[in-house]
């Protein structure tokens, strides 16, 4: 009785001890600087995949190698800009995007820089993106917690964590001539599929790109101090803006006197085109940049930004600090310099497509005098593709899981460097089945759109919607019109 008496009031004891120890976990808050920081970014995190060719060159017996490449990606402006790495998207034949809503999206390679494995690729969203929350790198410090967000090994949106190990460290990359200088240490957690998404702060401000592991190695990882990103997306983002228009000035971003009071860049006209748009609006070398429209300037990537979509002749507002004073102008932006050789380029003749089975009532409204192959030219030329039809019979019988929401499909057969078709990620193989309002089953479909819609459409709309298939599977992409 006795040994029983002790091990019964033994095991209230310890079960009361097990309740306390319950209700004390119970009562400690769950969320912490992780969970906050990946609130705050987990959407303006991507995963990246698509079929990758590794040429071989052994023998006459040796064929290419095909593959599946992922990674991640980072959104950095809202209308669908994001920087990766290079080698992420290097040789892909068609780069699928998948957003933090699950959505897919067709992605286009706009520029790259492979001095520093950067590159900035693009998706059509009717929805603006939430673009990542910009950190520093500059005073980094060993021991500093961290974390990264990516899609190791398909595993979508992962979230792991540790500390910074060093800074600017060398880093060369086997059998190959790239060297990652500055380089971020870490011992966050980082595989293949990694590549290309953020290492966050406690912040929740992107401080690098993840870009290698040590092979053979544990909690040995390296990342893109996120100062000398920006910069790189600054590059290649103004490598777009001077195709589009042309405003005169060169800008620097230098560090500020007090980080502290201002934690951000600094952005400095340091030179100035005569005659140039900037000129004529009275901006001068020296000059502190604060705002332009509706962006503030905290680096050299929001001032790209900022004239991304603009156009020749449009009115912006530059805000600026000059002599203790701040100054409004209104810069008229000029034509691009690569715009007449651009109109001059000469585009070959497509091959004539097959004939509908039957035409679309809308299409019998076009006007008879011209000629199939006539409208084939303006299919080519506006739009920027070659087709080929597939029938209502051929849909059905390949693609019977859309057939609720589309009646058949245009086969992309070609594309034109610099189309509209391009620019909204259109390849080889994709099956059109919209466009704005109408359904593409058909040539006069097309032609409809490309010949006698075109310049109505032109002037009344920025892009249009398209529904394109992509090997079984639906995409949403944007047919710019400007």
């Amino acid at each position: 009785m006795r040994t029983v008496s002790v091990i019964s009031v033994s095991f209230l004891i310890i079960s009361c001890c097990f309740v306390t120890i319950c209700a004390g976990s119970i009562d400690e808050p769950r969320s912490n600087w992780a969970t906050e920081a990946y609130k705050r970014n987990c959407e303006s995190v991507v995963f990246i995949q698509g079929d990758k060719v590794e040429e071989r060159r052994g023998s006459i017996a040796d064929s290419d190698r095909t593959f599946n490449g992922m990674g991640s990606g980072v959104i950095i402006d809202e209308r669908g800009y994001i920087i990766t790495n290079y080698h992420v998207v290097k040789d892909i034949r068609q780069i699928q995007v998948k957003t933090y809503d699950e959505k897919d999206h067709i992605a286009t390679l706009v520029a790259k820089d492979a001095d520093t494995d950067l590159a900035l690729i693009k998706i059509n969203t009717r929805t603006p993106l939430r673009p990542i929350a910009f950190g520093r790198s500059h005073d980094l410090m060993p021991g500093e917690v961290c974390m990264a967000i990516g899609n190791p090994y398909g595993y979508l949106f992962s979230l792991t964590d540790g500390r910074i190990s060093a800074v600017n460290r060398e880093v060369g990359v086997n059998d190959s001539s790239l060297v990652y200088r500055l380089a971020v240490q870490t011992n966050t957690e980082i595989n293949p599929g990694n590549s290309g998404g953020p290492l966050i702060n406690v912040h929740g401000e992107m401080i690098g790109i993840n870009v290698a592991i040590r092979q053979g190695a544990s909690g040995i990882a390296f990342a893109t101090p996120v100062d000398l990103v920006v910069e790189v997306a600054a590059k290649l983002i103004g490598e777009v803006v001077e195709g589009q228009v042309s405003h005169g000035i060169t800008v620097s971003q230098i560090e500020p006197s007090n980080y502290d009071a201002i934690k951000r860049f600094i952005i400095r006209v340091e030179s100035v085109e005569s005659n140039s748009p900037a000129a004529l609006a009275g901006i001068q070398r020296g000059d502190i940049l604060t705002g332009i429209g509706k962006y503030t300037l905290r680096n050299k990537l929001d001032f790209y930004r900022a004239l991304l979509d603009t156009r020749a002749n449009e009115d912006l507002a530059f805000s600026l600090f000059r002599n203790n004073e701040m100054i409004d102008v209104a810069v008229a932006l000029g034509t691009p310099r690569n715009a007449t050789l651009a109109h001059r380029q000469v585009s070959p003749q497509p091959a004539a497509a097959p004939q509908p089975a039957a035409a679309t009532p809308r299409a019998a409204t076009a006007t008879n005098t011209v000629s199939d192959t006539e409208r084939d030219r303006f299919v080519w030329e506006n739009l920027g593709i070659q087709y080929a039809v597939m029938s209502a019979q051929e849909f059905a019988r390949t693609h019977q899981k859309f057939l609720a929401k589309f009646d058949g499909g245009i086969v992309v057969r070609a594309v034109r460097e610099g189309s509209p078709a391009e620019h909204a990620g259109l390849t080889t193989g994709d099956l059109l089945v919209g466009v704005g309002p109408w359904s593409m089953t058909s040539a006069n479909d097309i032609r409809f759109l490309a010949w006698q819609e075109w310049n109505k459409l032109q002037s009344e709309n920025e892009s249009l919607p398209a529904d394109v298939i992509r090997e079984d599977t639906h995409y949403a992409a944007e047919i710019p019109m400007k």
